[in-house]
């Protein structure tokens, strides 16, 4: 019988059958002998199956010699994508516990694997310490993973093991160490997502994922250093990679399609009195009679301004003006007039977006602007057309809405989706352009760290005209399937802690300010149903973050962002203990650990060089979050974005495992007598002294002709100790004298200058002392 692996009949004779289970027995006993010549086409085909790997910076990897590579670790397989991916052979590091398991030891042995046991004592590890370095010494190319542990919670890196700092340097030749980051492969089955490994279901096959090697550091470096240049990795990759993230009104599109989502809860406002709930169905829907109702009024101007507050109206209004190619700008209506008039200038808006009833509450007097009511737009809407887009939206699979009914498919990543505003709290607000890149690489990047699941629901009480609000209240839980419950006024705290009570919301953004409120006026049970809770816009005292949890249950943690980076970079989330180990991701006094694809930098403020580890600095941010730059100020944009890193002009330090502590802004500090004196830290202290986690004075500076600078203090009617006695409770704490504000420099206000996220208004509060002094 002729030999062929499909018949003529189009089936497989028994010949075939049997030469192929010949084969199969040849490969089996060639193991034996050979293992590492049969196990390399498995390998090899494994990683072009399960994964799509992109290869970056193969060409660091010294071809001859001696290389140290280190990687961080969040998947049982990172040892066969660095194996796919290095241009040379690799030996790795593995747990020596893997032993224990038959098939594992047989497989350690061929793969000519270094075991390490931490559990085993001092000698032992020193001796596989020894048997690393002797194989630099031979030029071998050594592969280890620092962390010693997968990661446990959003891909972040564990703290890293400093053993490899001594095999450096018992080394007796010069060893290059190439730092890795494996990207993107957080939500896989081989990690710790959904806290299991392999009992999931894959979110996709292939699965994508990067594998970048760094430019070769000295053999002196340290691990946070190397932590540090993996980050740096990792926002390079990010970057690259943010080009093949669906735009946030897209991914929106294809979630609101899913057919197990038409009928699940979107969106709750409460806007307006009685709560009104948005399916997803009904929100899509909404979205595209919204864009179609606008399309006719608006012309072919790019840029529309809203003047609305949060709520289902502002969000339609917002999805439904992306999905026509128009960039959106949500107005400040706390700023003032002069605020909004240069908003309106700096974009050259000629159409707003507003409704009757807001207006009534919140005037907005402009010339040369055309109003356009949501009012009208309900009036407008024929039922025809609100019933040809529900067909569409219940029949049509998301990608058919999104190209053939929607046409979104010519909107790319880098085109302009929103501008916001800055809060003006230092100056003229300058407009911050963020594009479909920004905003979706932050939403996917804050929906990893955060851990959003589809289960969740915001509390979503920020404006829209803030960019916490805009990215993470607006457009983070659709683009995961989550839930929001819009409420305009987070100062409301009895009917904010009732909207979180009455629909169980899992998740809150808020700041310091709003969390005084809610202390004062809201029932303990409020917030019981939280699982997080994450405050921005200003420092959270750890004193206030301890006694709202002692009343309500929940601890508030503190995040870290700007307007420039879309805005998140960091923040602290709960702690995870999956399988006996327990990763640390919150720590009081920080900001929290950088987000996926984002990467913190500290340098000297004067030399923009980076500063020894741990050491304070000027804090510096890199990732595919950051702005294209700011609107019609290149001028600006080239004083705080060098080679893709954004100086924040915070002053800052990064702990050893990568939590960032922000120690004050550049421009809260006050130059007294040559000392920079930094003007939150006399703020906390003086309130501590005073036992109160209300906020009853603040602190400015102002010239002297003397020492430069002189300290003011602006109070309330409630702060009611002598200035001398505040100085001498002062310096029991330990506060250089330098700091410590005279009896001359105290002045009564009725109220502190604040902004519409309860922050403090700096313009305003050095403006107000200038006339105090007078």
């Amino acid at each position: 019988m002729p030999f062929a692996l499909v018949s003529d009949r189009s089936t497989l004779e028994w010949a075939d059958l049997g030469i192929l289970a010949g084969l199969l027995v040849v490969y089996l006993v060639l193991a034996i002998p050979f293992p590492g010549l049969v196990l390399r086409p498995l390998f090899w085909l494994a990683t072009r199956l399960i994964y799509r790997i992109k290869v970056t910076g193969a060409e660091n990897v010294p071809a001859t010699g001696p290389a140290l590579l280190l990687s961080n670790h969040v998947t049982y397989v990172d040892w066969l994508l660095v194996w796919a991916a290095s241009p040379r052979k690799v030996r790795f590091v593995a747990w020596a516990g893997w032993t224990r398991n038959p098939l594992f030891r047989w497989f350690l042995r061929v793969t000519d694997s270094i075991l390490i046991n931490g559990e085993g004592g001092p000698k032992q590890i020193v001796r596989s310490l020894q048997q690393i370095t002797a194989a630099l010494d031979r030029g071998e190319a050594i592969c280890l993973f620092p962390e010693g542990a997968l990661s446990r919670g959003g891909g972040t890196m564990l703290p890293f093991r400093k053993g490899f700092e001594r095999v450096l340097k018992d080394a007796k030749q010069h060893v290059p160490v190439i730092p890795i980051c494996l990207y993107q492969l957080w939500g896989s089955i081989f990690s710790y997502a959904g806290g299991k490994v392999l009992w999931k279901w894959p979110e996709r096959i292939p699965y994508r994922v990067s594998v970048a090697f760094g430019t070769p550091l000295q053999p002196t470096v340290t691990a946070q250093e190397v932590r540090l240049a993996i980050q740096a990795l990792s926002a390079d990759v990010a970057i690259r990679e943010s080009g093949d993230l669906r735009p946030v009104h897209r991914q929106f599109v294809r979630t609101a399609a899913r057919f197990s989502n038409l009928r699940k809860v979107a969106w709750i406002d409460a806007s307006a009195g009685k709560p009104v709930e948005f399916t997803y169905l009904k929100a899509l829907v909404g979205s595209i009679c919204m864009s179609r109702w606008l399309a006719g009024r608006i012309g072919t101007e790019k840029n529309v301004g809203l003047w609305l507050p949060t709520s289902a109206g502002s969000a339609l209004a917002n999805i439904g003006l992306n999905f026509l190619g128009r960039t959106t700008v949500n107005l400040n209506y706390t700023a003032g007039i002069d605020a909004t008039r240069s908003a309106v200038r700096q974009t050259g808006m000629k159409t707003i977006v507003t409704s009757k009833r807001f207006l009534a509450r919140v005037p907005l007097e402009l010339e040369g602007v055309n109003l356009i009511h949501l009012e009208d737009a309900l009036a407008g809407i024929t039922k025809w057309q609100k019933v040809r887009a529900l067909l569409a939206a219940a029949i049509l699979p998301g990608w058919a809405l999104e190209h053939l009914v929607l046409g979104l498919g010519g909107h790319k990543p880098d085109d302009i989706a929103t501008i916001i505003f800055s809060s003006g709290s230092t100056g003229e607000p300058k407009g911050v352009p963020l594009t479909f890149r920004n905003l979706s690489s932050n939403t996917a990047a804050s929906s990893v760290h955060l851990g959003l699941l589809k289960s969740d629901r915001l509390l979503a009480i920020l404006p829209f005209f803030h960019s916490f609000g805009y990215t993470l209240l607006l457009w983070l839980p659709v683009q995961v399937g989550g839930s929001a419950v819009f409420y305009p006024d987070p100062r409301q705290a009895k009917e904010v802690g009732e909207l979180a009570k009455a629909h169980r919301c899992t998740g809150m953004l808020g700041t310091a300010t709003f969390l005084r409120f809610y202390l004062r006026r809201s029932e303990p049970d409020s917030f019981r149903s939280l699982r997080l809770l994450v405050c921005g816009a200003e420092r959270l005292p750890p004193a206030l973050a301890k006694e709202f949890e002692e009343k309500f249950g929940v601890l508030p943690m503190e995040g870290y962002g700007c307007t420039e980076l879309s805005p998140v970079v960091a923040a602290n989330v709960p702690d995870v203990n999956v399988r006996g180990i327990k990763q640390i991701r919150n720590k009081i006094g920080t900001v929290g650990q950088p987000l996926p694809g984002v990467a913190c930098r500290i340098v000297d403020p004067d030399t923009d060089r980076p500063v020894p580890p741990t050491s304070e600095g000027m804090l510096q941010v890199k990732g595919p979050n950051l702005m294209p730059g700011y609107l019609n100020r290149p001028d600006l944009t080239a004083k705080v974005v060098k080679d893709g890193w954004y100086t924040t002009g915070d002053m800052a330090k990064i702990d050893e495992d990568g939590f960032v502590i922000i120690t004050g802004r550049l421009s809260r500090f006050a130059k007294i007598a040559g000392e920079m004196v930094p003007l939150e830290k006399v703020e906390e202290d003086m309130h501590a002294v005073l036992g109160t986690n209300d906020r009853v004075l603040a602190v400015t500076a102002l010239p002297d002709e003397k020492r430069g600078e002189r300290l003011v203090v602006l109070y309330l009617p409630a702060f009611t100790m002598p200035p001398r006695e505040m100085a001498q409770k002062l310096g029991e704490r330990g506060i250089p004298n330098l700091w410590v504000p005279g009896d001359r420099d105290y002045f009564a206000v009725k109220e502190l200058p604040v902004l519409g996220t309860g922050k403090l208004d700096l313009r305003r509060v050095k403006d107000l002392a200038l006339e105090v002094v007078k």
